[in-house]
């Protein structure tokens, strides 16, 4: 049982910090690019 918890809260950590280093990364120029001209569209 405690095992358990320790991976789903495990899981759960590697989850959050996978989410804030997406949520943090630069795009490139080029694909900021394309999707306001998307958008525009």
């Amino acid at each position: 049982m405690r095992r358990t918890l320790l991976t789903l809260l495990a899981a759960i950590g590697a989850f959050g910090v996978l989410t804030a280093s997406y949520a943090t990364a630069e795009l490139p120029v080029d694909a900021a690019t394309v999707s306001q001209d998307t958008a525009q569209r």
